[in-house]
């Protein structure tokens, strides 16, 4: 193969746009909540995606990427062993089997 035919797929390769999936990923937060039970540990929920549809949560240190799951009403997140259900300001959260009420003010 000719030489500048590599050489000139290589730089078109190169310069071509990114795909949507490198697009700016939409972000609401993050929003802080204050959890019965543990007064010092705050929740911290940053949401991800044009809809929504990924939470961020940040509970003493650890973090988790959570999906948005089916719900009656208001929003809710799962993974494994965490889950996150809010509604207005408040929100019932079961994090590695400790069941938490919490609340934001904004």
């Amino acid at each position: 193969m000719n030489r500048s035919l590599v050489v000139d797929a290589a730089v078109l390769t190169a310069t071509a746009p990114f795909s949507s999936a490198h697009a700016k990923t939409t972000v609401r937060g993050p929003f802080v909540f204050s959890c019965s039970g543990d007064a010092n540990a705050a929740l911290t929920v940053t949401f991800l995606g044009a809809n929504a549809d990924r939470a961020k949560l940040v509970f003493k240190g650890e973090t988790v990427m959570a999906k948005q799951a089916m719900a009656a009403s208001g929003a809710r997140y799962v993974a494994k062993n965490v889950e996150f259900w809010n509604k207005g300001d408040d929100a019932m959260v079961t994090w590695r089997g400790a069941k938490l009420n919490c609340t934001t003010h904004h």
